[in-house]
């Protein structure tokens, strides 16, 4: 990646004419570039070590799983060699029931000679007892057999569920195998990202230097316009102040004059420690006219 971009700057600088000076850089902003390329770096680290694991544990599965597919054919060997001798054995049964029969016949053939009654009776039990006795001893040969056959049929089950259960762990090794080109593939296109990232860190630099001398013009002129509204608020409570005391002027003129018109006519003068309950508003211009009619009436006769 480093490389990539010093080759990058090396190709710019041919290609520009002569090296130009690097322009000054944001401490903050270079320094949140390096944190970020950092933590890129770590993480492309991060992700192939995790992909190394991923590969040595799928080897050691695949390991294992051809070791026990080894030691499945050695067992389907085994119960093949165990059938065959099952099978040889079923001959020879076969064989001696055969002889048996024959044997049976001969010796039925013999008795058939004899003469007398009671051996003939006494072998005739003797040989329901015997026939009875092979027939149990038969019988229980078959039901182990039928046994033995039902095992065979289970072993034969559970070596295809094996075989389908290994089926499906080549299956997931394949699948895990595209997961890491595709997370390879991925790591690529992260490394790009970053590229683009370093690029696009340089232009916002440019963009915070102008709009931190727009944040400044923007502050000086706020700073101006609560000056100014400082201004014109103490001017606003100035005439405010000013306002109140032309109207105190005016109610003092209009009192004043009611008074000198009451000392005109001869009514005596209210005092003014005991002022009325409600007393009455006078216009200035009526107090005005007071004020000039009891000038007049006071001023001396030439």
């Amino acid at each position: 990646m480093l490389l990539s971009i010093e080759g990058s700057m090396r190709r710019k600088s041919s290609d520009g004419g002569p090296p130009q000076a690097p322009e000054m850089m944001d401490p903050a902003a270079v320094e949140q570039a390096r944190r970020a390329r950092a933590i890129g770096l770590e993480d492309i680290t991060e992700t192939k070590r995790q992909l190394r694991e991923a590969a040595n544990r799928m080897a050691e599965r695949e390991r294992k799983l051809a070791e026990r597919e080894d030691r499945l054919e050695a067992r389907v060997r085994r119960i093949a060699r165990r059938l065959e001798a099952r099978r040889q054995r079923q001959h020879r049964l076969d064989a001696l029931r055969g002889r048996l029969a024959e044997r049976e016949l001969l010796k039925g053939k013999q008795q058939r000679k004899e003469s007398h009654l009671t051996r003939g009776e006494a072998r005739i039990e003797r040989r329901e007892t015997e026939q009875k006795a092979k027939g149990e001893e038969l019988g229980r040969r078959e039901a182990d057999l039928l046994a033995r056959d039902a095992d065979l049929r289970a072993r034969e089950a559970e070596l295809d569920r094996q075989a389908a259960e290994l089926d499906a762990l080549r299956t997931d090794t394949t699948q895990a195998q595209a997961l890491v080109d595709e997370r390879g593939a991925e790591l690529d296109r992260r490394e790009q990202e970053l590229a683009a990232r370093e690029a696009a860190v340089a232009e916002l630099e440019l963009r915070m230097r102008a709009t931190e001398t727009k944040e400044e013009e923007l502050a000086a002129r706020e700073r101006k316009l609560t000056r100014e509204a400082e201004r014109q608020q103490k001017t606003t409570e100035r005439l405010e102040r000013h306002a109140q005391d032309l109207a105190e002027r005016e109610r003092a003129l209009a009192r004043l004059g009611q008074s000198l018109l009451a000392r005109r006519d001869g009514e005596p003068m209210p005092a003014p420690a005991s002022p009325k309950p409600t007393p009455t508003e006078v216009d200035f211009t009526e107090g005005l006219q007071a004020l000039k009619a009891a000038s007049k009436a006071i001023r001396p006769a030439p």
